[in-house]
């Protein structure tokens, strides 16, 4: 595997999801993501991940990197949304003189790289879509195949958690709670989010997705 090229992402499902996806798209023995599955994410929290950053930067200005890719959840509860969130990740780039905008563009399905005269670019994809608060159960939301079996069990689950008479999960946790409540219907309940990849249950040519596939091949430079 080329360990030159690498994926970072947040969190454990993360982890489980793409690593389904680009083995989907032929990618997965080009790019490696991290943290990898052994990875402690209940100690090393999303307050960890610009420390994460830092040290694949400092790789990148050594050499040992060539292409990286960032995926991270606009998450407001803790990342304090979109623009929050852009401006804490991209401080590190700014640090290895990357030019970074001074406001946060919102690139609806684009995603972000940022150039240097002389380093590697670097991707950045804030999850749902580059341009709204949320995340990847955002995404997977926003491209579940409509079959008539999926669309009642998808429908089922948005009625089911509007209507549950107490809430203890966040609001910005909604959808979160809509997509595990419709996984858990599936013909193995309990599975983790790389079933919709595996399981056939997103639609990857949807305009959503493509766009986030159309981004993973510009930072890592593969044709599709």
């Amino acid at each position: 595997m080329d360990t030159t090229s690498i994926l970072l992402v947040e969190g454990q499902a993360d982890v489980d999801f793409f690593e389904a996806l680009l083995r989907k798209l032929k990618m997965l023995d080009k790019v490696k993501i991290s943290p990898p599955k052994n990875f402690d994410f209940k100690t090393n929290t999303v307050s960890h991940f610009p420390k994460l950053i830092n040290l694949l930067m400092k790789r990148m200005n050594t050499g040992q990197i060539h292409h990286l890719g960032i995926v991270a959840d606009a998450d407001y509860v803790s990342g304090g949304g979109f623009e929050q969130r852009w401006k804490q990740l991209t401080a590190s780039f700014a640090t290895f003189g990357y030019r970074i905008p001074s406001n946060p563009p919102k690139l609806p399905y684009l995603g972000s790289i940022f150039h240097h005269s002389e380093l590697p670019s670097v991707g950045l994809w804030l999850m749902p879509n580059h341009e709204k608060n949320g995340m990847l159960e955002d995404l997977i939301f926003k491209t579940i195949k409509k079959s008539d079996s999926q669309k009642k069990l998808l429908n089922t689950a948005v009625s089911s958690v509007d209507n549950l008479p107490i809430k203890l999960f966040s609001t910005y946790h909604h959808t979160k709670a809509i997509i595990y409540s419709w996984l858990s219907w599936q013909k193995r309940p309990g599975q983790t989010l790389d079933v919709t990849v595996n399981g056939n249950l997103i639609d990857l040519e949807s305009k959503e997705m493509q766009g986030f596939i159309n981004w993973l091949y510009k930072v890592f430079e593969i044709n599709n």
